[in-house]
């Protein structure tokens, strides 16, 4: 029984040594799994990464840029320019005389001068190196014209000149002389401001409408720039500024004077619309042939819609001519409208020649549909 006892003692002995041992080999198992750590296996950290992110944000829409235009300011200098008088050159105008010219012929043709002065005259014949009272213009010798002494402006000048001219050729100026240009072959509106030293302003108030139409010219602008070419006639006589002539003085003729070639035609007779009538709708100009014309020549109608300020230029060979209807008022308007018809050429410059006397200018009310 002793025996028993104490071989239950060592089974019990032995049994917590096993408990022990195994004891001692759980605690010791979980050592290795501290390897797996640096294995190449996917670990929890890289889930929390940010890689994700960028993904996750829309990218941002750039505006389109539409292009800035800045608008330009008027230049107050420009302005300005446009109602100053223009500034006088600093040397005279010369020219050469022609056979025939006068000292008051050369004075009329600079265009700087309403009347002969007994101080102008002097001024001319020093300047010139003429002997006093000397009035002996030779032909082909250069002449100088002294320039007037510079006066201040009146305020407001240019604005009054410029709505005098609006009202042209309606309003009639007084000249204190005037002198006779007579157009001559190949010539233009141009060419004769150029030679009679005239400005575009002299020429349309000194003559009627019927012999010089200025519709649409802008008077305050310089020779070439006026937005408008009124026809001229050759053989056509203008009136232009001259100086007061002295009774002492008595041009003589030089023996070199030709005479005025007369116009191969007459004037054309206008027949439809007559003058002062009223038309409504589209209008059918009409006039008579005045003769066979040349291959080079054709019947030059102009017309003006005075209500519109517009003036128009048309050719034909035919004795008739419809007038736009694009250009017809709109309805239920009237406006009053101008024209004259006269035989023309195209010169090389584009500019038109007549080379008939202009028709009268018939005048009619045009009523829109």
């Amino acid at each position: 029984m002793v025996m028993s006892k104490n071989h239950l003692l060592r089974l019990v002995a032995l049994t917590f040594s096993l408990i022990l041992a195994a004891a001692c080999q759980a605690d010791a198992l979980p050592q290795p799994t501290l390897a797996p750590t640096h294995s190449p296996s996917p670990s929890p950290t890289p889930s929390v990464t940010p890689t994700p992110a960028p993904p996750q944000t829309e990218p941002l829409e750039v505006p389109t840029l539409r292009p800035m235009i800045l608008a330009t300011q008027p230049v107050p200098p420009t302005v300005v320019a446009q109602i100053v008088p223009p500034t006088p050159t600093m040397l005279p105008p010369c020219f050469v005389a022609r056979p025939g010219d006068t000292l008051y012929g050369l004075l009329a043709r600079s265009g700087l001068y309403q009347e002969a002065s007994p101080a102008l005259l002097a001024a001319f014949r020093e300047l010139n190196g003429m002997p006093l009272n000397s009035n002996n213009i030779q032909a082909g010798n250069t002449y100088c014209v002294p320039l007037p002494t510079p006066t201040p402006t009146p305020l407001g000048y240019e604005a009054t000149q410029t709505a005098v001219a609006r009202e042209l050729p309606e309003l009639a100026v007084r000249v204190f002389a005037e002198a006779t240009y007579v157009v001559r072959e190949g010539e233009n509106i141009t060419t004769v401001q150029l030679n009679s030293g005239a400005t575009l302003r002299e020429l349309c108030a000194m003559n009627p409408p019927t012999v010089l139409n200025c519709t649409g010219c802008d008077l305050t602008k310089p020779i070439g720039a006026q937005g408008c070419r009124p026809i001229v006639v050759v053989g056509q006589a203008l009136k232009i500024p001259g100086p007061t002539h002295t009774p002492t003085i008595t041009p003589t003729r030089s023996g070199l004077e030709t005479a005025t070639p007369t116009p191969p035609y007459g004037a054309p007779r206008l027949v439809s619309p007559l003058h002062q009538a009223e038309v409504r709708g589209n209008v059918q100009l009409i006039w008579l042939p005045v003769t066979i014309l040349q291959p080079d020549e054709f019947y030059l109608i102009v017309w003006s819609d005075m209500t519109r300020q517009l003036t128009w230029q048309h050719t034909t060979r035919a004795t008739s001519f419809r007038l736009p209807r694009e250009l017809m008022p709109p309805s239920g308007t009237t406006h009053v409208i101008n024209w004259q018809v006269g035989v023309a050429r195209q010169q090389a410059d584009g500019s038109y020649l007549v080379v008939s006397p202009w028709s009268l200018i018939h005048s009619f009310t045009w009523q829109g549909e």
